[in-house]
Parts: C-alpha cells; structure tokens; sequence
C-alpha cells in the first residue's frame, strides 16, 4: 500500500493496481470522444485538479448522530412539547439503527427506508412523521455540508387511511353555549368562542392573552411565539366571536383558564357530549367556513396552513352540510340560540 503525497490533505492510500484500474476505465470512456493524446493528459489533470478541489471544499465531517443533534439544537427555540415529539423521534432513530455513526454522507437511502418500514410501519401518520424529521436532519446536513443529497427524498410515504371528518351541528353548538352559561363555566366563553368562530388550536388558545384581541379592528392576532407553526396571522372576528368584549379582562391575563384541561372536559360532559373527536371545533369552523365564503385561500390564511392539502383531505366535511348552518353560524352573534323556524 502506497500513500501518494500529490493528495495533499487528503491523503488517501491507494495501490498502483487501483490507479491503472482507474485511469484505464477513464482512457476507455474518453476515447470514445476521439481525443487526442494532448487533449487526454489535459483531461486527466482538469478531472483530477477539479476531484481535489471536490474534496477539499468537502472535508467536513459528521456522523448521523451528531447531525441529528444538531438539528435539534437548531430548533432549540421551539415550544418544549414541539422539541419532546421531535426527540422522541430522533432518540429511535439513534435506538435502532446500526448506521447512526457512521458519516451521514455514507448513510444511504435503502438504509433510511429500511429504518422507516421496520420501526415506524404501525401507521401511516406515524410513517409520515418520522419520514418529515429524517429528512429535516439531512436537510440540515446539506446546508452545514456534510453531505451533498437527501437520500429521504425518493422514499414515497405510506397511504394514511383518515378517519371520517366530524362537525358540529346548529344544535350541539347551542348545547355548547348554553352550558357556558352557568357560573362555573363562564371562564370558558371566550376560550371556547375563539376556537369555534375563530378555528383557534387549543394549544394556541391556552398561550393567549386579552392584548392579542384588538376589539376596534375586530381580529385576534396569533403571534408566531403562540403559533403551533411559529407564524403569525390574523383572524377577524365573527358569529359568537363578536360579543368577546363581554368577557373582557386585563390585557395581560390569559383568556383560558389556568386549569383549562379539566375545565374543558367538564364542558363537553355538560353539553352532553359522550364522544369527541379531536380538533372537532376546528374542523367545525374551516367547512363552515368554506361553505359560506367559497375561498380556499383565506381560509388556509386564516388556519395557519403552509398549503391547503392539509385541508382538502383532513380538516374539511361538506356532506350534508346546508347553506342555511353556514349563515346561521356565522351570524350567531344576532340570534345566539337560533331554532329550527328562524329563516334566512
């Protein structure tokens, strides 16, 4: 074994075998462009001289591991429960796989569906996400250097199998309000209201504040710290949103309560609701939405979304949906409880 000196830096120990190999297979493919000897030695110094630069640009290293980490410091900004699910993530990944030392410019994409397809199979949404964060952490590689392609890229997701879309009806949000109407519960009125009229996340009501309500514009804001997304947007205010301003506190209050969890459950029983399935609020106020304004766009605007798949395929349920809910919920703040004779 030979080390060639003319590698500089990169120092890499080669036979005089392996280098005939390669310059034989290299005379073979340039011959076949008819150079000349002057012109082939040419070529041979250009390919070199350009491989060395290569290299040379490129001798950053790190391993999968490092990488991975790295890219959670990077997120370190993130709300606490963003960065749990995250790490949750990326502490199997180290788990189980056998590659997470190795150079993450080696680490190949059989390698990466292999790892997805063995762990991270019992559903689609969880094949989804795991597949979102592993190519976020090469993602960040490629930008630090470390290697020059996303071998996550080419790996087609699994079929996520949804379940049917539920909404409220005109009577179970009547059901909703009027059970706030007792004392215990009034602490919900706002809370409840912005998340129905207004397609609030839970998580992001629980983070605001009386000042993030501007009652002259008639819009709550969503500032990027309150955000699941980390963008801010700007909701107006409609239907039973409109009479917030009844419920007002200190600009610096919160607008849930402290024990909003608990609250929240003791609500839904009161109103009389056995089941319910998770974003139903949310999922009430985009289809009612489109239903009465027919723009997409705003609605994504107003959601939060990046794009609107997300939408199409889970936040939307137009079945039997009249246009006669659609108005009525959007005008409750005229008839708060409105009956089934009221006309439009």
């Amino acid at each position: 074994m030979t080390t060639y000196p003319i590698l500089g830096s990169i120092n890499l120990p080669v036979n005089e075998t392996d280098i005939l190999r390669l310059f034989i297979e290299f005379t073979e493919i340039a011959q076949a462009t008819d150079l000349n000897k002057k012109n082939l030695v040419a070529l041979y110094r250009k390919v070199i001289q350009t491989g060395l630069k290569y290299l040379n640009d490129n001798d950053d290293e790190a391993t999968f591991r490092e990488a991975a980490e790295e890219s959670l410091h990077m997120r370190a900004h993130r709300r606490p429960s963003t960065l749990a699910d995250l790490r949750s993530y990326i502490n199997r990944f180290i788990t189980v796989a056998d590659w997470v030392d190795k150079d993450i410019r080696r680490v190949t994409r059989k390698e990466c569906r292999a790892l997805l397809e063995k762990e991270f199979n019992s559903s689609g949404h969880v094949f989804l996400k795991a597949k979102s964060v592993l190519h976020s952490i090469f993602s960040l590689a490629i930008k630090q250097g470390w290697c020059e392609k996303n071998p996550v890229s080419g790996i087609m997701g699994k079929r996520v199998k949804e379940e049917r879309i539920e909404i409220l009806k005109t009577q179970q949000i009547a059901a909703l309000m009027k059970a706030m109407l007792s004392p215990d519960m009034q602490c919900m009125q706002a809370a409840v209201r912005l998340m129905l009229w207004c397609g609030v996340r839970p998580g992001e009501i629980q983070r605001l504040q009386w000042r993030d309500i501007d009652f002259r514009e008639k819009e709550v804001y969503i500032e990027s710290h309150a955000s699941k997304t980390g963008g801010a947007r700007a909701i107006p205010l409609r239907g039973g949103a409109l009479r917030l301003k009844e419920f007002r506190k200190k600009d610096h209050e919160l607008i849930a309560p402290n024990d909003w969890n608990r609250m929240w459950a003791k609500l839904r029983r009161r109103a009389g609701f056995d089941d319910w399935q998770k974003d139903v609020l949310r999922h009430t106020f985009a289809s009612m939405h489109l239903k009465y304004f027919h723009n997409l766009f705003l609605l994504q605007e107003e959601m939060g979304h990046r794009d609107s798949t997300l939408l199409r395929t889970r936040y939307l349920n137009l079945r039997n949906l009249s246009r006669r809910e659609a108005y009525i919920f959007f005008n409750w703040d005229k008839a708060d409880f409105p009956e089934e004779e009221d006309t439009l």
